[in-house]
């Protein structure tokens, strides 16, 4: 990665540094979660500067190593009892606030693809329109948490929307990776994200800005279960009821 400018490496190092410096406030700053997510960094450091993973063309794919293990943990989250009961103490104010990284992100994948390390379709201007969600935190966060003028509905719409925006960018990231599965971007393919520091996107901020979309939905829609039927809803009540009840 000799084309790939130093600035944007250090930028994407701190856009990694506040994804998981926010994510650990919205578990209330939990050392186990901390532990296992720098012990996961530093193994994630190693084995992509070893080049490990810039063998494309063995089956089964070595990306594997980094994409199933968060999702296992994920999966062990929300079907567990003790993954369910972490969750129901989520700090959702930090799990929303946490999505403002997607702004700087977008503008790192733009710099990649300038410096021949990413496809345009990965870029804003290739139909990746993930921007939209960091963009909009701020009106979220005001109307939804702070003054309390949007229904919680509205809050879970708004996950829902920007968390396929997220899929969205994962899937064209996926079809763009120089593998046998390849089905786009053949001339300029998805390198940058087997190389380190790129590969902490796919590895660790991705996996955990789709667990905040996925905890607050779930934390949300709980919460209304757990309130009459017939009361007025705003996302500011039923998040101040969860926090009451956990």
């Amino acid at each position: 990665m000799e084309d790939i400018t130093f600035y944007i490496s250090i930028i994407f190092g701190l856009i990694v540094f506040l994804s998981v410096f926010t994510f650990y406030k919205g578990v209330n700053s939990s050392k186990g979660f901390l532990i296992l997510t720098l012990g996961w960094i530093f193994l994630q450091t190693g084995i992509s500067i070893s080049g490990f993973y810039e063998g494309t063309n063995v089956f089964p794919l070595r990306v594997a190593v980094l994409v199933l293990p968060p999702v296992s943990f994920m999966l062990w989250l929300f079907f567990s009892a003790r993954g369910k009961s972490l969750l129901d103490n989520v700090n959702i104010h930090m799990l929303i606030v946490i999505h403002v990284v997607r702004v700087p992100i977008e503008l790192v994948i733009y710099g990649l693809f300038i410096c021949k390390a990413l496809p345009h379709e990965m870029t804003v201007g290739g139909g990746n329109p993930d921007i939209i969600a960091g963009l909009t935190v701020p009106v979220v966060y005001y109307l939804g948490i702070m003054s309390g003028k949007i229904r919680w509905k509205m809050l879970v719409v708004w996950n829902l929307v920007c968390f396929g925006l997220l899929l969205n960018m994962v899937l064209k990231s996926v079809l763009a990776a120089p593998f046998f599965s390849q089905e786009i971007a053949f001339g300029q393919p998805n390198t940058a994200m087997l190389h380190f520091p790129f590969v902490l996107l796919p590895g660790v901020i991705i996996p955990i800005l789709l667990w905040a979309h996925l905890a607050v939905i779930r934390n949300l829609v709980k919460a209304y279960w757990h309130e009459p039927k017939h009361s007025p809803y705003t996302a500011k009540r039923v998040i101040k009821n969860e926090n009451c009840t956990s």
